[in-house]
This record gives C-alpha cells, sequence and structure tokens, in this order.
C-alpha cells in the first residue's frame, strides 16, 4: 500500500502526519493516532481506513460539527481519488499521497546576501534614524517662530517615533496572527521606506501645486496614496517577506488598509474642497506660476503698451 500524508493547516503553516496503519484515528482524546487540540473537534472524530488498493475510506464518528468531505457532510467516502478534503471542526486538512508535488522554496527576505536592504538589522537602524531627521526637518522648516531643541524633541517623539512604533506593534500582532511568527526586522525596514516615500512625495506634491498654480497634484497625491499605494505596500510585504498566496494578500492589504483610508479620505480637506464651495483649505491664486496651464497666451510689454494706447479710460486690456 502506498504512504498517505495528512496535511493540517494552522494559521498559514502547515502540519504533516504521516498515515501508516491500517486504520487511523482522529480526534481530541488523547488515544487517538493524531490529537487535534481544537474545542470544534470531537473526542473521537473520524477514521481513515485504508485498502490495498490505494483506495482509503473516511468515516465520521460524530454528530457534532461532523466532518465535511470535500465541502459535504458525509458519513463516510471511499475515495480513490485524491487530495481529500476534510473539515474536521473548524479544522481544516488535506489527505494526500505521499509523492504529491511539493511547492517551490521561496528566498528568505535578503537570501542572505550581504548589504541586502532586508537582509541586516543595521538597515533598519539606518532607516529609523532617517525617518527621525526627516521628522525634525520637516519641524525645523514648518517652524515659524523661535526655534527650540526641546519642540524639536516632542515633535519628533510624538509624530515620528509614535507613528513607526505603532505600525510596528499593530502590524507585527497582524502578522502573528496570519503566519504565527515574527518578522520585526523587515517590517521596520518596510515602515521606514513607506514612511520616507511619503514625506518626499508629499513636498513633491506640493511643489507641483506651486508648478501648476493648482490643488490637484496634492488631491490626487493623497487620494492614491490611501487608496492604491498603501494596499500595494502591505500586498508586496505580505507576498515577499511574509510569503502568502497573492490572492490572500491583496484581500487582507484592502482589509488592512481601508481603517486607515476611509478615515483620512473622508477628514481630508481636498475632499471638502471637491464636495463644497467652502473650505477650510486656501484656494491657489490662478497666477502664482508662469507655468499656470489655465493662463492665455502671453504677450510682450511692448505689445500690452500698444493695447493700452488704443483703450477708453477706465477700459483694461485683454
Amino acid at each position: 500500500m502506498a504512504a498517505m500524508i495528512l496535511e493540517i493547516s494552522t494559521r498559514g503553516l502547515h502540519r504533516y502526519q504521516s498515515i501508516e496503519r491500517e486504520v487511523t484515528t482522529i480526534g481530541r482524546a488523547l488515544d487517538n493516532d493524531i490529537i487535534l487540540s481544537d474545542p470544534t473537534v470531537a473526542p473521537h472524530h473520524l477514521k481513515i481506513i485504508r485498502y490495498g488498493d490505494n483506495s482509503a475510506e473516511i468515516v465520521n464518528l460524530t454528530d457534532v460539527n461532523p466532518t465535511r468531505i470535500n465541502g459535504q457532510k458525509q458519513a463516510s467516502l471511499l475515495a480513490d481519488e485524491f487530495p481529500v478534503s476534510l473539515d474536521i471542526g473548524r479544522v481544516h486538512a488535506q489527505l494526500l499521497p505521499d509523492d504529491s508535488a511539493v511547492a517551490a522554496t521561496r528566498p528568505l527576505a535578503g537570501s542572505g546576501r550581504r548589504g541586502h536592504l532586508f537582509g541586516h538589522t543595521s538597515w533598519a537602524v539606518i532607516l529609523v534614524l532617517a525617518c527621525l531627521v526627516v521628522g525634525g526637518l520637516e519641524f525645523y522648516l514648518n517652524t515659524y517662530n523661535s526655534f527650540k531643541w526641546s519642540d524639536l524633541l516632542k515633535y519628533v517623539l510624538r509624530e515620528t517615533v509614535l507613528t513607526i512604533g505603532a505600525f510596528v506593534l499593530a502590524l507585527s500582532i497582524l502578522e502573528r496572527l496570519l503566519v504565527n511568527r515574527w518578522e520585526i526586522r523587515q517590517l521596520v525596514t518596510s515602515i521606514s521606506l513607506i514612511y520616507l516615500l511619503y514625506y518626499f512625495l508629499t513636498n513633491f506634491a506640493d511643489m507641483l501645486d506651486y508648478l501648476f498654480s493648482a490643488s490637484w497634484p496634492t488631491t490626487q497625491f493623497r487620494f492614491g496614496w490611501n487608496l492604491t499605494l498603501i494596499p500595494c505596500a502591505i500586498a508586496l510585504y505580505l507576498i515577499h517577506i511574509s510569503h502568502l498566496g497573492k490572492s490572500r494578500s491583496i484581500i487582507l492589504a484592502i482589509l488592512i488598509a481601508s481603517p486607515i483610508a476611509v478615515p483620512s479620505i473622508l477628514q481630508s480637506p481636498q475632499l471638502r474642497a471637491l464636495l463644497d464651495d467652502f473650505s477650510s483649505a486656501a484656494r491657489y491664486q490662478n497666477s502664482l506660476s508662469s507655468m499656470n496651464l489655465h493662463l492665455k497666451d502671453k504677450v510682450s510689454i511692448e505689445t500690452f503698451i500698444e493695447q493700452a494706447k488704443t483703450l477708453d479710460p477706465g477700459a483694461y486690456a485683454d
């Protein structure tokens, strides 16, 4: 008889038990061949009977949370095609042949390469220090009164340290629940990179506001950051660092980003400016920049003087 394997899924990880006996019992009681400690599993939940023709019979042993075989509640099933899906209480498992294909090995973040961004703690420290410098620079540039080092320290601790620390704490707890492990170094590196990217893109959008004498660059950046860039960054982290499946990572990224994105968008002055004629955000003067796309074609000063001479008193030139 060919050997069989029971694959038990637990929070992104898998446990494998070899089915070698002719009869294998599964349940929560300690006298079972395979013990599942989940409270939704009955003391004696099911048994697997192997036959010499490489088939197996799966027999349900409980009326409470009965085993769902291939998604259906069945008293028993004689299986000769694998894999067979088993829902044992809330524990999901599969019965597989031992020659089942194994997925390709996914490399660790950094792959052990020297100097890789996600491979060493030193990069995480350097990026955190860069975030502190950027936070202090932002405070300095936005200070209009006398500069105080104590105020700078309070701002950096309140805005930069608390922001990075809160995201690291929240996402590390979430990662622990999803994949049952910690990736603190990679998480700190990723969040620091996102923080720096946000700072530089914010300033770039402000420069575009001045360049085009309009507020649409900042508006599009705010909406795009919350609706697109944050979910993409989370999905990439889940796929390449936590090694979750792509579909699951995208869904989780949207769910994780939504509680942050939706309130930020609803409370943004850009949205209020779009929905209401009055906005607390200052509107830009349409003649601030010579590159304003809304302005008419320019004329030389000589042409302007000639036009002015032909005007009646009180009139103005186009």
